[in-house]
């Protein structure tokens, strides 16, 4: 079997500049940074990204694909004790990996204007993914909740999950799995008091 093939120079420019953005702030790092990163000249970097905006939206672009993946990954069986708890887990390990897109977002439409419907219509369609799923789960007997309610608890879960990282941090100190983990447990105990007892083995 031959070897994987290597990463081009463009998704390596792209997997690093996610790094440095996650690590220090998409308005903190300069292309000139991402370009030393990755081991090629700054003109190189240009060839494949003229502006920092054409990066950030590629960036984006990678986000998009895996959010709407994940978000629309239906469990096999919806019922099932640990299904929305690893549908909910695999949400937050997407938001860990893309945690600049939340951490700063509105640096990110400063940087790149275009993303901003791009944003929104995100949002939308996730959103409206996950609300399939947590349907499934009611209709399966997984979760005990009206459909009013049902709709006022996944939109409480979107904002926590979705802003957890601006009140996580104190005194200035870096994001780490600790807090991902902390985040988690937010979200997780809002569905707690809705969901059935576990079924008998």
């Amino acid at each position: 079997m031959p070897p994987p093939a290597a990463p081009s120079t463009r998704d390596r420019i792209l997997a690093v500049s996610l790094a440095l953005f996650n690590a220090r702030g998409l308005g903190r790092v300069t292309t000139a940074e991402i370009a030393a990163a990755t081991g090629i000249r700054e003109g190189n970097l240009q060839y494949h990204f003229p502006r920092k905006s054409g990066l950030v939206e590629a960036m984006f672009a990678g986000f998009e694909a895996e959010a709407v993946a994940v978000a629309g990954r239906m469990p096999a069986d919806p019922a099932a004790p640990e299904a929305l708890l690893a549908y909910q887990r695999a949400w937050f390990d997407l938001i860990w990996r893309y945690r600049c897109v939340y951490r700063d977002g509105i640096a990110m439409v400063e940087i790149a204007p275009a993303l901003r419907p791009r944003v929104h219509a995100l949002r939308a369609q996730t959103q409206d993914l996950a609300r399939g799923v947590f349907e499934a789960a009611a209709r399966a007997g997984r979760l005990r909740i009206g459909p009013d309610a049902l709709g006022r608890l996944i939109d409480n879960a979107w904002i926590v999950s979705s802003h957890w990282m601006s009140h996580r941090p104190q005194g200035g100190s870096a994001l780490t799995e600790a807090d991902l983990d902390w985040g988690f447990a937010q979200v997780r105990d809002l569905f707690t008091p809705y969901l059935a007892p576990d079924r008998p083995d």
